[in-house]
């Protein structure tokens, strides 16, 4: 079997999934509805701040794809909390550490540790007391 034809044939658009070229948002999804549309704008904003879809590796893209649906769940939860209803707040913060913990793994700023520079809170009430 030829690996040069093999190949090339796995690199056409034709032969990869609709996912894979970019043409599908995510199996069986349409894309029209307000998630769908957050999702993308959010899957967008992501790879931007990691330098372009272009520049992603496919486990970045998942990574990112993870990250996007996980902050729509956490829009969701914080949604209910606002309207008053009913949150199990044991999800909500096990949301917020899978999020926090993809940002670090995809590199976002901001997303890790505080910086050195930010001064910690005693730190900060003490300069303002004596200025």
């Amino acid at each position: 079997m030829d690996t040069a034809r093999t190949s090339e044939a796995l690199a056409s658009p034709f032969s990869r999934s609709a996912l894979s070229n970019g043409s599908q948002l995510l199996p069986g999804i349409d894309g029209r509805s307000a998630s769908a549309r957050r999702f993308r704008d959010l899957t967008r904003a992501f790879a931007d701040e990691l330098g372009g879809e272009e520049g992603l590796t496919t486990p970045q893209r998942a990574l990112v794809r993870h990250a996007a649906a996980i902050v729509i769940e956490s829009e969701t939860l914080q949604a209910k909390i606002v309207r008053g209803e009913t949150v199990n707040h044991e999800d909500l913060v096990r949301v917020s550490n899978v999020l926090a913990r993809l940002m670090r793994d995809l590199g976002v700023k901001g997303a890790g540790k505080p910086k050195d520079d930010v001064p910690d809170l005693r730190t900060f009430l003490a300069s303002r007391a004596a200025g």
